[in-house]
């Protein structure tokens, strides 16, 4: 007499799809996610760029924004100075905790540049190192692009 159900095999079987399958999406769920870091990033980035605009507007410059390397040696919480300060810190922080690690440095010490030129008046820049392995740049003269490196770039590393 056979009973009704299962074998065995067939049950490693199905185990196995289904394994398959699930790993599958979680790979496509994985680059989803760091693309939509990347987009907020650079909307953050933009918002960034506005808040540049507003204080050269009250305060003759940028200065009052401008903080170098961002990432273990200079936090975001005490970087930033004047009427947008709050505003720059929180935006910094979601900068910083969507940007990528790259490969040089102790691990966070470098997660976005943010600079002005010297004087205050002129120029401003920033960058920062996507998840696509590639760098944002954008400056104050408009230029703004993905790199695969951030040097002599428009917008980056105080080439605005």
């Amino acid at each position: 007499m056979r009973t009704k159900g299962f074998t065995l095999i067939e049950l490693l079987v199905v185990i196995a799809i289904i394994g398959i399958l699930s790993s599958v999406v979680m790979a496509s769920l994985s680059t989803a996610r760091n693309k939509a870091k990347d987009v907020a990033i650079k909307q953050d980035v933009a918002q960034f760029a506005t808040l540049h605009e507003l204080s050269r507007d009250d305060y003759g410059g940028y200065c009052e924004l401008s903080a170098g390397w961002i990432g273990l040696n200079t936090s975001c919480a005490t970087a930033y100075s004047g009427n947008y300060a709050t505003k720059a810190r929180a935006i910094c922080a979601d900068i910083v905790k969507n940007a990528a690690e790259n490969n040089w440095g102790s691990p966070g010490a470098y997660k976005m540049y943010q600079s002005v030129t010297t004087g205050c008046t002129n120029d401003y820049t920033f960058m920062v190192q996507l998840n696509n392995g590639k760098w944002y740049c954008q400056g104050s003269s408009g230029a703004k692009g993905e790199y695969a490196a951030y040097t002599s770039q428009p917008g980056c590393y105080n080439t605005p």
